[in-house]
């Protein structure tokens, strides 16, 4: 007997052979919050984070055929996402931008090295010491979206302010972050270019909880 496909395989494998349209929809549903605070970490506006998901799953719907292709779902999405967030912030600028039609069906992201998975531990309990150093109001506001998942708009009820005041709030929070985790990793390897790229590339990562450790 075969071994049942997992639940994403399966939409997607509904989505391909059949253009079933709710098993579309329920992938969307799965990774729309995930993929919306990912492409927050690029162009801070959540309208238009709304957009660049909005408009890769068009895309990915366009190319429906290939999705079996897709060798890691997680990674194509969220590299999809990258891609599409420079492509908004490049064009803001009237910058030459990557097509996210260019992007491979069977691209694959690298594998944790020793080097890298060492540095995701690191960096996770460095974000976990930056949090605790917010002020006040800016802890609660990145708990309750980062770490319990809450919505902007649930979260501005709560506190009883505006959610653009939330979006300033979580801006104010990934940059104090950031720049603790730089500060570390400058602190503990002078000179060290080479680990301080990959960290800036593991930050969004993290701060977005694309990678676990």
């Amino acid at each position: 007997m075969e071994a049942a496909l997992p639940p994403t395989a399966l939409l997607v494998h509904r989505i391909a052979t059949a253009d079933d349209r709710r098993a579309f929809g329920e992938l969307f549903n799965f990774y729309h919050p995930r993929l919306l605070k990912f492409s927050l970490l690029y162009v801070k506006s959540r309208e238009l984070a709304e957009e660049v998901v909005s408009d890769v799953f068009f895309k990915i719907w366009q190319k429906r055929a290939t999705l079996p292709e897709v060798k890691n779902l997680d990674s194509y999405l969220y590299i999809s996402i990258k891609n599409q967030s420079l492509n908004y912030l490049q064009k803001a600028e009237n910058q030459p931008t990557v097509a996210l039609d260019d992007l491979p069906a069977h691209l694959t992201v690298e594998t944790l090295t020793p080097e890298r998975t060492l540095l995701v531990s690191e960096l996770q309990a460095e974000i976990h010491r930056a949090v605790e150093k917010l002020p006040p109001q800016c802890k609660i506001i990145f708990k309750l979206i980062r770490e319990d998942g809450l919505k902007y708009k649930q979260v501005a009820e709560i506190l009883g302010i505006s959610v653009k005041t939330i979006e300033v709030q979580i801006g104010i929070a990934i940059k104090k972050i950031s720049a603790d985790l730089q500060a570390h990793l400058a602190a503990g390897r002078p000179g060290a270019t080479r680990t301080l790229r990959l960290a800036q590339a593991l930050v969004p990562l993290l701060l977005a909880g694309g990678l676990v450790g």
